[in-house]
């Protein structure tokens, strides 16, 4: 089985353009729990008022297919053929993704357990061994589309590098100890249970108080997305 992508651009009968979006938004909300489908999006199409688009990515085929046969028995899609203009059949294209940006490998089946502290600390490669430890597990763990890593920072020590993501969303929670987070220029106390969001493009770092500060960061996984910083970069 490998991913497929569909384009699905659709017409509705003269004047019934936000009738059929809607349907379409309706069906949409109910493909959250269906088994393969990773991407179900339905757009406006500018200058097309009576047109409506629908991008779709699917763990496999037979899981687009078996989708729809459900729909079939729902009635779902004799009611949206009932809005389509029968003039303008809709036009479909199904792609087989190479790769590229938002690219996402098929996550693994099953399931995968990985001791944090026997992923490689990274740390001493980029010359800061001595303030703390960095260790990316997403590759011990067989991760494909999720980001995770493990950082301590020694008591008193700051992290002697700043760094930013230009896509990806990330999520520190701090599992021990306390300190600080300085994001964009501010200063962010941290405690022990706390949780911190950071979004795109902003600059953070980390620095730890007198117990030390260790971290777990969890993210969504874009390859090439983070830019190591210097120690002052803004």
């Amino acid at each position: 089985m490998s991913t497929i992508l569909r384009h699905m651009l659709s017409f509705a009968r003269p004047g019934r353009g936000d009738e059929l979006r809607a349907r379409m938004l309706a069906v949409a909300e109910g493909m959250g729990n269906v088994p393969g489908c990773e991407l179900y999006v339905v757009s406006a199409v500018d200058g097309e008022p009576d047109a409506v688009a629908v991008t779709e990515r699917w763990a496999s085929a037979e899981a687009s297919e078996a989708a729809l046969d459900v729909a079939r028995e729902a009635g779902e899609v004799d009611a949206v053929v009932a809005l389509m203009d029968p003039d303008r059949p809709p036009l479909r294209h199904d792609l087989t993704p190479l790769g590229g940006v938002g690219h996402l490998e098929a996550p693994a089946a099953g399931w995968t357990k990985h001791a944090l502290a026997d992923s490689t600390d990274m740390a001493p490669t980029i010359g800061a061994g001595e303030a703390c430890e960095a260790r990316f597990a997403g590759d011990d763990l067989g991760l494909t589309r999720t980001g995770v890593a493990h950082h301590r920072v020694r008591p008193d020590r700051r992290q002697p590098f700043r760094h930013r993501h230009a896509n990806a969303e990330e999520l520190f929670v701090v599992l021990s100890g306390g300190g600080d987070a300085r994001v964009d220029g501010e200063t962010v106390p941290l405690t022990a249970g706390d949780a911190l969001r950071v979004g795109p493009r902003v600059v953070r770092d980390f620095g730890a108080g007198p117990d030390g500060l260790e971290l777990l960061a969890v993210g969504p996984r874009h390859a090439g997305d983070g830019e190591m910083l210097g120690p002052d970069a803004d």
